[in-house]
């Protein structure tokens, strides 16, 4: 069950769409996402390169670029600590592209997920010492205080690019960060930064810092293309949300690689691999398809396999790379499919925490923050799903709206020997023992209320049935892409009935319906997931007709919330919508 909560806005609509030349519905939708004005609804509509910020205007931007230039002119070896995820994948990539293009001596390094743990490490700083004069840290480093102390007791210059908040102590009504004493640091969320965008993923920020390294340089930004790609993966992947810069890098990047622009050989074979066409690439495909191929190197082997399939240069070693990373995909959604159904299955039936810690010892912690993330989802609740790592736990938490995990489980940083994260998830390392205190204390101290656990859909229209059409489903497109910060526009029709229901595909959890606008036109309407929903609704009787699949014509009074979507097939093109609620009168 959802709330269904209309989106209210008291702009002139028909004002907006006479000056921006756009259908009402669309103006509508515009005001809702409070782009009231000519300017910023123009940029949104239009997100050209030339609206990209001022990279010099970020703290610490052009003395990183001037450090890493001045570098590479002495010969320096520099070092670039990335990350096991997708993000920290894309951008440890785009760096090493940058540097070794302008005549940098270039290594990388990726810390294991299970025997080093997330960003920097003493272990790893002495393994690098000697050969490296700069470390570069990328999608990590604002948390590591001692990590960079140590760093630079070993001789290091350390330039730390991340976007990750910064860690704090408070009191006394007081909140005072708390950053490693780096030579650079070139994260937008410190409080001394002043730069207009603050959610840039890290590869979005090392884009940036790589146009200003060639822009320094006095150099064309020959990369540009392939780089902004790379970032338009880590944008969608690492899900940020798709306004202002991020939505400059994503529509930019994606129409990239629907050109079939992308020079890449890795990333070629890796979408060849995956059967995908460049053509019709979009936010699913990249978050869903390529994603996790990239994230699953990270989880069950070494994400430098990523990294060595995007710096390939011989197809053959592409073609590799970009099967092993298939085939470890394999293998991690069937550990997670496995784990995520155990997990749900013993909490079902249980009096919930507000905030759910889980401690499974024999999960595989690589895939911990994907069951913390499908359990937040199935429950809506805060979920922090810890696991064994040998001497210690570890664990990865996904919030709802309204709970800023990373604020809260900060409260309690006493408990963890490692801790970071953003408001939406988080990732800690603990003592064994203080996973049971970690459980009561978040309880303890949670505000959140019976309705919190209730998830809102938000509803930009109700749409009258003849207004359901196919040239308004390709006027949205405009819209996009969508994704968080920028949701697919969402309409609701009442008091519909419809002239079929009947269950599709070989799983049993998707229904198709139809229904007949006011004029006559037939719809079709699909629901993933809702099969039980819907018919637990229905008398008993026309419930077992119903899953018996013995019945195909059913008329039944419905209001739905839905996306309106272009259905193509065999090179047809229809109108389709997809149901993300529905509700019956019976």
């Amino acid at each position: 069950m959802k709330n269904w909560q209309m989106v209210e806005n008291d702009a002139d609509v028909n004002l907006m769409a006479d000056v921006l030349k756009l259908p009402p519905i669309l103006a509508h939708i515009l005001a809702n996402r409070g782009l009231r004005s000519k300017n910023t609804a123009l940029k949104f509509l239009h997100p050209a390169k030339k609206f990209f910020h001022d990279a010099g205007l970020m703290k610490d931007m052009d003395l990183g670029v001037k450090i890493t230039l001045d570098g590479i002119e002495a010969g320096k070896k520099i070092c670039i600590f990335g990350d096991y995820d997708a993000d920290g994948i894309c951008a440890t990539t785009i760096l090493h592209k940058s540097i070794t293009a302008l005549g940098g001596k270039c290594i990388y390094y990726i810390p294991d997920r299970e025997t080093e743990g997330y960003g920097l490490n003493t272990a790893a700083l002495d393994k690098l010492a000697g050969d490296v004069d700069i470390l570069i840290t990328c999608d990590n480093g604002i948390a590591t205080i001692a990590e960079v102390a140590h760093a630079k007791a070993l001789g290091m210059a350390v330039i730390i690019i991340d976007h990750h908040e910064a860690p704090f102590v408070e009191g006394e009504g007081l909140r005072i960060e708390q950053l490693p004493e780096a030579e650079a640091i070139i994260d937008p969320k410190q409080s001394a930064c002043f730069y207009p965008f603050e959610a840039l993923c890290a590869a979005g920020l090392c884009y940036k810092f790589s146009m200003s390294l060639f822009e320094a340089a006095g150099k064309t930004f020959e990369l540009d293309n392939e780089l902004l790609i790379f970032a338009t993966l880590a944008t969608f992947c690492d899900v940020v949300d798709l306004i202002d810069e991020n939505r400059i890098i994503a529509a930019n990047g994606l129409a990239l690689m629907r050109e079939n622009l992308s020079s890449n050989i890795g990333l070629n074979a890796l979408v060849k691999r995956r059967d995908l066409d460049y053509n019709k690439i979009g936010a699913f495909e990249i978050g869903f398809v390529i994603g996790p191929c990239v994230n699953a190197t990270g989880r069950l082997e070494s994400a430098a396999t990523a990294v060595e399939l995007f710096l390939a240069n011989k197809q053959s070693e592409a073609t590799r790379l970009a099967d092993r990373l298939a085939e470890l995909n394999e293998e991690r959604k069937a550990l997670t499919r496995d784990f995520v159904e155990k997990t749900i299955a013993e909490l079902e039936g249980t009096e919930l925490d507000k905030v759910l810690v889980i401690y499974s010892p024999e999960m595989h912690e690589s895939i911990a923050g994907i069951v913390a993330g499908r359990v937040k989802d199935a429950l809506n609740r805060p979920a922090i799903v810890i696991t064994d790592s040998g001497d210690v736990a570890k664990g990865s938490a996904r919030s709802i709206e309204g709970y800023n995990i990373f604020e809260e489980m900060q409260r309690h940083k006493d408990l963890f020997l490692r801790f970071g994260g953003h408001p939406m998830a988080a990732g800690v390392t603990l003592p064994h023992e203080n996973v049971a205190i970690l459980r009561k204390r978040l309880n303890d101290a949670c505000a959140l209320d019976s309705d919190d656990f209730i998830p809102n859909l938000r509803i930009d229209k109700m749409l009258d049935t003849d207004d359901i059409t196919f040239e308004l489903a390709q006027q949205l497109e405009i819209l996009g892409p969508f994704g968080k910060g920028n949701r697919k526009p969402v309409f609701c029709s009442t008091d519909i009935f419809t002239e079929t229901c009947e269950i599709i595909g070989q799983s049993g959890t998707t229904m198709r319906l139809t229904f007949r606008t006011a004029s006559g036109r037939k719809i079709w309407a699909v629901a993933f997931g809702m099969v039980d929903k819907f018919a637990a609704s229905l008398p008993e009787n026309i419930a077992q007709m119903f899953l018996g699949r013995t019945v195909k014509t059913l008329t039944i009074k419905i209001d739905i919330a839905y996306h309106l979507e272009i259905n193509e097939y065999n090179g047809n093109k229809s109108l389709q919508l997809n149901v993300v609620d529905i509700k019956t009168h019976v």
